[in-house]
């Protein structure tokens, strides 16, 4: 196996985890378990969820993350399963892993949010977007700026190039690219704020569509909140979008402009990944977008 596949972690790996590290939830019942390409979660009895990343290169935002997140997450009123405790390697587990709430809901990448969530779900991200202290660790995701993203972006680019857009429609790169320039020259005097780092479907709750909650938070760092922005508004088909910069508030132009570079590349790196839900989602966004033309 390469170093850098996936690991499997075995039910009964977590089960000793879970029971030495926090021996009041020793015994409680093992639900399902949630499979991402770098991460897994899995229920533990009703109320709690641990999440162990697959893939090295994490440990260290999985053991600071409870600590980061404490204190601005008390502030937020909108539902979050953040990690409120960290777990340490062990039987055979190489890293550091999270326990959390458990929200019961389903994700937007299975049940999408509806119109009247919108709103909510920016409102939510205002609410995270504080500013974050002098120093504050950065967050691996929103902390790299437009102009260091460039060469990841442009694998991004041409990898969905040469995959194609559906119905025998073209990518048009030249389009695309152009949006990205513009947010990367947008990319001066950035004020970071505490960001998520991660939100697409997968870790954004909905209950039969109405916006539940947020997941996936072990990214929390400081970072530009217009990548927070692009991520979040790709779960948002165009006639949503409005109700949510409603919910979020008023945006200067550089921010509306790096936010729609940062919301190309999450599309893009949505096409990479092998969902059916994530990349259909991310054509969809890129023709409203209008760099998709008809063959």
């Amino acid at each position: 196996m390469s170093p850098d596949a996936p690991i499997v972690v075995p039910d009964e790996t977590v089960r000793a985890l879970v029971d030495e590290q926090f021996p009041e939830l020793a015994g409680r019942e093992l639900g399902r378990r949630y499979t991402l390409e770098d991460q897994f979660a899995m229920r533990i009895g009703d109320d709690y969820g641990a999440i162990f990343p697959r893939m090295p290169g994490r440990d260290e935002h999985f053991a600071r993350v409870v600590d980061l997140i404490a204190e601005p997450a008390q502030r937020w009123s909108f539902p979050s399963s953040h990690p409120i405790a960290t777990g340490t390697p062990g039987h055979g587990y190489p890293w550091h892993w999270n326990l959390v709430r458990w929200i019961s809901a389903s994700t937007a990448g299975f049940v999408p949010l509806h119109v009247d969530s919108a709103r909510p779900f920016g409102g939510a991200l205002r609410e995270l977007h504080t500013p974050s202290p002098s120093g504050a660790p950065l967050n691996p995701r929103t902390g790299i700026g437009l102009p260091q993203l460039r060469p990841k972006f442009e694998e991004l680019l041409a990898f969905a190039v040469e995959r194609g857009a559906p119905e025998n429609r073209v990518l048009d790169a030249a389009a695309t690219r152009a949006i990205y320039d513009e947010g990367a020259e947008a990319s001066d005097d950035v004020t970071f704020t505490w960001t998520h780092g991660r939100l697409e479907p997968r870790a954004v709750l909905s209950d039969r569509g109405a916006f539940a909650g947020i997941l996936a938070w072990h990214n929390f760092g400081a970072g530009d909140p217009a990548a927070d922005l692009g991520y979040g508004v790709n779960l948002l088909s165009s006639d949503m979008s409005e109700e949510f910069w409603t919910g979020y508030g008023g945006i200067d132009e550089a921010t509306a402009a790096r936010s729609k570079a940062f919301q190309v590349h999450a599309a893009l790196r949505h096409i990479q990944i092998d969902n059916p839900f994530l990349m259909r989602m991310a054509w969809e966004r890129l023709i409203e977008l209008g760099v998709v033309d008809e063959a």
